[in-house]
């Protein structure tokens, strides 16, 4: 009798205790902290007019698990000064112990965050909302993926909505004194409000206090201190991304921003950096995919882990179809897999291994891709058990879809490699105009970008909007060096300035002010580049083989060295003495030509 009683009772709890499955099996995750989830559920449920916000509650913890704060347990000005030094220092470990710096301390939000937390998250979410001028054109799932989220990568947690809204009160009162204020105007005001950062590749991921205190990082950095600034002040933003630039061999991807206008569409800038409609690497910069990143889960691939790349893992949206440049394709498997499976992937090359970038789906027999980018070598593979095998040769796609094939063959072409690719070295088809207050400019801002510059002619630049400034270069395209070029930048005051500065390795040129000056026009002529001198050295040429990358010859080769080699094939050269890798190049109209749109 006593065992029926127990069975009724477990029964009536279960059934009766309105959780949905997937909330449900949240709550089992989160063992001990389950009392501080359901606080939060509970709270919005005794009011009916709180369903919204119980909606809110659920999206939260629904796609919490997998969520997480990876800190160092230390002072922050420890960390940060660490971290300012850390790519400069010899003995790294020794700087570690020095600040006490151990392990970073991980802590899994299922697990550790608080009733009280969640809720004022979700309070302030909805005021913002629904008291800003353009909140009645953000749809509640819009607002719960670009306004509600209380967090945006793996940065400490804090109450970042109190102390932005503290932060940015001014303006936010005069928001809402206008009703005519759109999310667009709103995001331009505060991003011009937000300090200026210095690109730091080396710094973790940081909350909103921190970010405004050091205003150091990498672009993810930049992204994620406007994403905090702008969703306490209700206006809706994500952090897009890229992740690996085809063509720009000394960084990997970017992040960005987008802010959602009345419309629905999607306004790119780059937080701390460029306003919505300028121009910034994200809208100029070649790219093979975009990405937007969710906090609701995104895992769309059936298949197991080891069987899905990394980046995959995360979750990232395909938004590349609001990118101009993209093309949708569908080529055959010419290599079966060892294993079926329902995932293809295509791969960039970067310091000569190959990434994923974009997923595809096959039938076995034809593989297909959707809005990928155009001018750029692609690799389709397979990924199992952590390894990529190939689908098919390697490709690059024009903007009218047209496919052409790179494969490894008997050489049949005899070619002068190093003279020919170096005759026009430097010429130009892409360059931005950046301005700086930092002479190594870790601060850069895009001023203007220009697309297929001709040699020997004139170019003029207004600057469209003033800003002050104690450098400013001009910086070719990923994959080539900057020309000579002849320029003058006017000040506001109509007082000419010309070239005194360069890079090191020949891709920018430009000058510097004593003080800070507002740049008003630039006036510029490209010339071609006649001074490389390329005897001396030697070079070792490779060819992307079944096997890899594989040496050509047996044998090193000069500048002047003539070379047979396979015409459809993809190539590099490697400066020997130098150590140093070119970037990828192909056999075009019989000649070695850098590879880009």
């Amino acid at each position: 009798m006593r065992f029926i009683i127990f069975i009724s009772i477990f029964c009536f709890f279960s059934c009766t205790s309105g959780y949905s499955p997937e909330i449900e099996d949240v709550l089992q995750q989160a063992g001990s902290n389950r009392k501080e989830l359901e606080r939060v559920l509970n709270h919005y449920a005794r009011n009916p007019e709180d369903s919204l916000m119980l909606r809110a509650a659920e999206f939260l913890i629904i796609n919490m698990p997998g969520k997480y704060s990876e800190y160092f347990d230390a002072p922050w000005n420890h960390v940060a000064t660490v971290f300012l030094r850390w790519s400069s220092s010899s003995d790294k470990q020794k700087v570690l112990e020095t600040y006490g710096l151990n392990r970073p301390v991980v802590r899994e939000d299922i697990q550790y965050i608080t009733a009280e937390y969640l809720i004022n998250n979700i309070d302030l979410a909805f005021k913002v909302w629904r008291e800003t001028p353009w909140g009645r054109h953000v749809p509640f799932d819009v607002f719960c993926e670009e306004i509600l989220p209380y967090r945006i990568g793996t940065e400490p947690l804090e109450n970042w909505r109190e102390l932005a809204l503290a932060s940015f009160a001014d303006p936010y009162l005069e928001f809402l004194k206008d009703s005519l204020t759109t999310s667009v105007k709103a995001c331009q005001k505060i991003n011009k409000l937000l300090p200026r950062f210095r690109l730091d590749k080396d710094f973790p991921a940081m909350s909103y206090s921190q970010l405004m205190a050091s205003a150091r990082g990498p672009c993810d950095n930049a992204a994620a201190l406007a994403i905090f600034s702008m969703r306490a002040l209700g206006i809706p933003v994500t952090m897009d991304m890229t992740i690996l630039w085809p063509h720009f061999q000394s960084r990997r991807g970017h992040s960005w921003n987008t802010v959602r206008d009345s419309d629905g569409n999607h306004i790119s800038f780059m937080g701390a950096e460029t306003n919505p409609y300028q121009p910034h690497q994200g809208t100029t910069f070649l790219k093979s995919k975009a990405y937007r990143r969710m906090f609701s889960n995104q895992y769309r691939m059936k298949d197991k882990e080891q069987n899905i790349p990394p980046e995959f893992m995360e979750n990232l949206k395909d938004i590349s179809s609001e990118h101009s440049g993209m093309v949708n394709i569908k080529i055959p498997v010419k290599y079966p897999p060892e294993e079926p499976s329902g995932n293809v992937y295509l791969t960039t090359c970067h310091e000569r291994e190959w990434h994923p970038v974009a997923y595809g789906t096959t039938d076995g027999k034809s593989m297909h891709y959707g809005n990928i980018g155009y001018g750029i070598v692609y690799w389709p593979v397979y990924y199992q058990d952590h390894r990529l095998t190939s689908a098919n040769d390697p490709f690059s796609v024009d903007k009218e879809g047209n496919i052409r094939w790179f494969s490894h063959h008997s050489p049949d072409t005899l070619l002068t490699i190093v003279e020919e690719l170096h005759k026009n070295k430097g010429m130009l088809n892409f360059l931005t105009v950046e301005a700086a207050n930092y002479p190594d400019f870790s601060d850069a801002t895009q001023l203007y970008a220009v697309k297929n510059l001709q040699v020997n002619s004139g170019y003029r630049i207004t600057i469209p909007v003033y800003a002050s400034y104690r450098y400013v270069r001009f910086k070719s395209s990923q994959t080539g060096f900057c020309n000579k070029a002849k320029f003058v930048i006017y000040e506001k005051e109509n007082k000419p300035r010309s070239s005194s500065i360069s890079s090191h390795n020949g891709d920018w040129q430009g000058f510097g002010y004593p003080e800070k000056k507002e740049i008003s026009t630039i006036y510029f002529t490209v010339e071609k580049d006649e001074t490389s001198d390329l005897n001396g050295f030697i070079y070792e040429l490779f060819s992307f083989t079944e096997n890899g990358w594989t040496s050509v010859s047996d044998q090193y080769i000069k500048h002047n060295t003539q070379i047979k080699v396979p015409s459809k094939s993809i190539y590099y050269l490697r400066n020997v003495a130098l150590g140093l890798d070119e970037p990828m190049f192909v056999i075009k109209d019989g000649k070695p030509a850098l590879f880009h749109r």
